[in-house]
């Protein structure tokens, strides 16, 4: 018998508080679509698993390790059991120390406040259901922002119709994983959605979330359910986004936010309408902290971007300052206790981290999955910046630039995939 529960709750920061995201602080007047911590909470005569989505553009450490701690004294789910997922929406609230811009420590408790309501309220209206999960496939929403360049160097997002564009420098992953729950025979309680893109449509001048929220209306629109629970969490996204480079037209603002939504929603339905539900399933989780080195100096990508994202000038100096700040961190504490968690939800395996995780990385853990069905979720339980594939460390681009948001080693991609794939082996044996 399976028991299950969702609930969401408003995440929404105070008007005038800090976006970050981008290079200078941003300050935002308005709210375009609420915020949310959505949570599914699902448990057997054994185990009790939560999965929580939260709008926001990362996972601050101090903010799971809070949450986790309170939701395992509210509903004794103990910590190994929770994840908690960032969408990287770039219109979410005050969490992060990069660039321009600063975290809000009294954002940061209202997080850790609203996280912990979101898992105890759907704790406690646990109750018999059957879950389904299934994939859809969505292949024209989402690009490789990373370019191979005639002199041989690879250049994030080069600009529209770059005639020095060889080819994209990386995959997309086109999958639209689904979980989702419904009474016994009767009506949808709630979605879990995974999917690899930037959350850099919506734009504008207010907290949105960007086009999850368009995800959440559709989806309930079609199944009739005005207060449907739609979770997200993100897939292995840190070089790939809404913008093709190599077609003429601007992707970007709420009408192309909706574009998305429907394309996502769309395929979430197809999924739903085909799943085998189970009144039953094997619910697991394993976590694993693995330690990974901020990297040397002598590791620091040699190449300045001269084009594309983080070139000019005014980025030269803010990546200055940062080196300077990972300077100071990798002094104070070298070694990063970087998390690896593994969810088995019947069929479905789900792996995890804390990273911008590049597109390969993620379908290489995939690949190599003993389970059928697989989720790779970053940005999850902790914040450990950009995790690039190996050879982009010394091919360029925007992305390995050292920064607080790119501090890691070399190695930590292929350390956190053998990690993930080891983790997921465990739960299936």
């Amino acid at each position: 018998m399976l028991y299950v529960g969702f609930a969401e709750t408003d995440v929404t920061p105070k008007m005038g508080s800090e976006s970050p995201g981008g290079f200078a602080a941003r300050r935002l007047h308005e709210v375009q679509d609420p915020l949310k911590a959505v949570a599914m909470v699902v448990r057997n005569e054994s185990t009790t698993l939560a999965l929580v989505g939260v709008d926001v553009v990362f996972m601050p450490d101090q903010v799971a390790a809070r949450a986790r701690q309170a939701i395992e004294a509210r509903t004794k789910i103990p910590p190994t059991h929770v994840l908690l997922g960032a969408s990287h929406t770039h219109g979410g609230g005050p969490v992060a120390d990069c660039f321009g811009s600063t975290a809000d420590p009294a954002y940061l408790d209202l997080l850790v406040e609203r996280i912990t309501g979101a898992v105890e309220q759907a704790y406690h209206s646990l109750h018999s259901a059957e879950i389904g999960e299934g994939f859809g496939h969505e292949p024209s929403i989402s690009f490789n922002r990373r370019f191979l360049m005639r002199d041989g160097r690879q250049v994030t997002h080069p600009g529209k119709g770059n005639p020095d564009i060889v080819r994209p420098a990386g995959p997309i992953d086109p999958d639209v994983g689904v979980l989702a729950a419904r009474a016994p025979g009767g009506p949808l309680l709630g979605v879990f959605v995974n999917f690899a893109c930037h959350l850099t449509v919506t734009g504008g001048n207010g907290f949105t979330a960007d086009y999850v929220a368009n995800l959440r209306s559709v989806l309930r629109a079609h199944y009739q359910s005005p207060h449907l629970p739609v979770g997200f969490l993100l897939g292995a996204a840190g070089d790939v986004t809404q913008v093709d480079n190599q077609r003429a037209g601007r992707e970007f603002g709420p009408e192309w936010a909706q574009i998305c939504g429907l394309a996502l929603g769309s395929e979430v339905a197809q999924a739903i309408g085909r799943m085998d539900w189970r009144k039953e399933a094997v619910l697991k989780a394993d976590r694993t902290i693995v330690p990974i080195p901020i990297r040397s100096e002598a590791e620091e990508p040699p190449e300045i971007p001269t084009i594309g994202l983080g070139s000019g000038p005014a980025a030269d100096a803010v990546y200055a300052r940062e080196r300077e700040e990972v300077k100071r961190e990798r002094e104070r504490n070298p070694i990063v206790p970087c998390e690896v968690q593994a969810m088995r939800l019947g069929d479905l395996g789900i792996a995890t981290n804390g990273a911008e995780y590049f597109c390969r990385l993620g379908l290489e853990i995939k690949a190599a999955s003993p389970f059928k069905r697989t989720w790779v979720v970053s940005l999850a339980n902790q914040w450990i910046g950009y995790v690039a594939t190996p050879t982009a460390y010394y091919a360029g681009g925007y992305e390995p630039r050292t920064a607080r948001s790119a501090k890691m080693a070399p190695s930590a991609g292929v350390t956190l995939a053998v990690t993930a794939v080891g983790a997921l082996r465990k739960l299936k044996g």
